[in-house]
């Protein structure tokens, strides 16, 4: 624990994940703490940052409200400052979306789109109300809409979401991150909420040292590694519990409250 101390007395920033982190995804309860938390960061000098499978569309106005620094949306596709400047942005290639959704169609599975700041599915179903409905409510539909809009990530939406695999030309481009039981994200082979809090640490000329990550899903498994300290929510997956520097109480119990003051931050 005292190596722990020592490293904390170096973070400058801090970036949270959204669903069951900072809020219970499926009934969007979020602590009364959390505001008093982001207040005290702020007033310690303390920078701020939200690191998301989401994207801005997706940061409900209560996350908006915590007034964070930066945004780190769609697995780090899209960064941007909490003047909404944005720091990087990197869509994926019109190509590899269209092969994509040749893919998705021709194995008979639905799927989402990921604009900057829309989310739009291919076909609303029950299954499909079932995974997003939590995160998002009722999307709008458009199959077509990668044709008129950059696309950032997309979603798997299928009863065999485990066994899809991706065909020989686009395994070299997209991963698939499972997320759900029936659904999963497809980033950029290179593409992680790492890349974009790294992106961030380059503009703040910070380095790995000084930031810390809180998170609980396996789309954090890079941010994990990417350095610095790392602190997991108590129902987090367990790769990442075994990942992490620190684990903490869940979200109902004011986990985040709670680390912050175990390692002295607040």
């Amino acid at each position: 624990m005292e190596k722990l101390l020592n490293r904390a007395k170096d973070i400058k920033i801090i970036f949270f994940d959204i669903d069951d982190t900072l809020r219970v995804k499926d009934t969007g309860y979020m602590p009364a703490s959390i505001p008093q938390v982001f207040a005290a960061l702020r007033e310690k000098g303390i920078l701020t940052g939200i690191a998301t499978g989401r994207n801005l569309f997706g940061v409900v106005p209560e996350i908006r409200a915590l007034n964070p620094d930066f945004f780190v949306t769609a697995n780090g596709a899209y960064v941007a400052d909490g003047k909404g400047q944005i720091i990087y942005d990197k869509p994926l290639p019109e190509t590899v979306v269209t092969n994509l959704v040749t893919w998705l169609e021709r194995s008979d599975v639905d799927h989402v789109f990921y604009g900057s700041d829309a989310v739009v599915a291919s076909k609303w179903t029950d299954l499909m109300s079932d995974a997003i409905t939590p995160v998002y409510g009722k999307l709008s539909v458009d199959p077509d809409f990668y044709q008129t809009h950059a696309v950032y990530q997309m979603l798997t939406l299928s009863e065999q979401d485990d066994q899809l695999v991706l065909p020989d030309n686009l395994a070299k481009q997209v991963r698939m991150v499972r997320w759900h039981q029936h659904s999963s994200d497809i980033v950029p082979m290179t593409g992680s909420k790492a890349e974009g809090v790294r992106r961030v640490l380059e503009q703040l000329r910070l380095s790995v040292d000084n930031v810390m990550n809180f998170g609980d899903e396996l789309n954090d498994v890079e941010l994990f590694d990417l350095g610095g300290l790392s602190v997991a929510m108590k129902v987090s997956h367990p790769k990442i519990m075994k990942m992490a520097d620190y684990i903490t109480d869940t979200v109902e119990n004011d986990g985040i409250e709670k680390a912050l003051k175990a390692l002295n931050i607040l």
